[in-house]
């Protein structure tokens, strides 16, 4: 599977949950960025290191998507993400886009979480 099929599938599998805002980065080129400044001389470390770069792609992107998604009518509670200000994520995409390699791990640092830090609030359903 390559670097963009894997991103895709995890978002034709969240099923509608996947903000339509969200830009699909080049994670190809972000794995060539991350080759050339590793600075390991064994390939078998450089692609560790990439392996573990792409996996907190993955990790990001699915964790931007649940911030910002609205759970399924039926569920019992629905969650907001705190930051949900359409201004405030559109400043922040350009500020990402204006990086040399836009990455949803940087994304989701501008957004101001980290991958294990996401802030939620409890909404109630209406």
């Amino acid at each position: 599977m390559t670097l963009k099929a894997g991103i895709d599938e995890i978002a034709r599998s969240l099923d509608g949950l996947h903000p339509p805002w969200l830009p699909a980065y080049d994670m190809r080129a972000y794995a060539a960025k991350v080759d050339s400044e590793c600075g390991y001389g064994s390939d078998m470390m450089v692609a560790i290191e990439i392996d573990t770069r792409m996996f907190e792609e993955i990790v990001a992107f699915v964790h931007v998507c649940g911030a910002f998604a609205s759970l399924q009518p039926s569920t019992a509670r629905q969650y907001a993400c705190v930051r949900n200000d359409s201004a405030e994520i559109d400043d922040v995409l350009a500020l990402n886009a204006s990086r040399a390699c836009p990455t949803y791990t940087g994304l989701l640092k501008s957004l101001g979480a980290s991958s294990c830090d996401v802030r939620w609030i409890d909404v109630q359903p209406q």
